[in-house]
């Protein structure tokens, strides 16, 4: 029993003296069709959409619509990733819009 133990440890144990191996956390991410990637791509996958919103855009041949897919074109519409956060308190001090976190 001792021995088994032992070597039970002997096996978790790394370098550093570490207990837990290697363990690492292994995240799964939304498959695409019948594939399952290996990293986020779902927000890539989407650019078709924002095709498609810029063909409707540009085909209304208006200032407005211009403007319109400029915007599609330089800050994405279905295909950009973004995060929505809510602050459990209001934050100490002003951040500009844009500000990369």
């Amino acid at each position: 029993m001792k021995f088994s133990i032992s070597l039970l440890a002997a096996s978790l144990a790394t370098a550093d003296g570490s207990a837990w191996g290697n363990l690492r956390r292994h995240l799964s991410y939304e498959k695409v069709a019948t594939y399952s990637p290996g990293s986020q791509v779902t927000d890539h996958c989407a650019i078709d959409r924002d095709q498609r919103a810029l063909e409707i855009e540009l085909a209304r041949k208006t200032n407005e619509a211009w403007e319109n897919a400029q915007q599609i074109y330089l800050q994405g519409g279905n295909s950009k990733s973004y995060a929505l956060i809510t602050l459990s308190e209001p934050l100490k001090s002003e951040v500009p819009k844009g500000t990369k976190v």
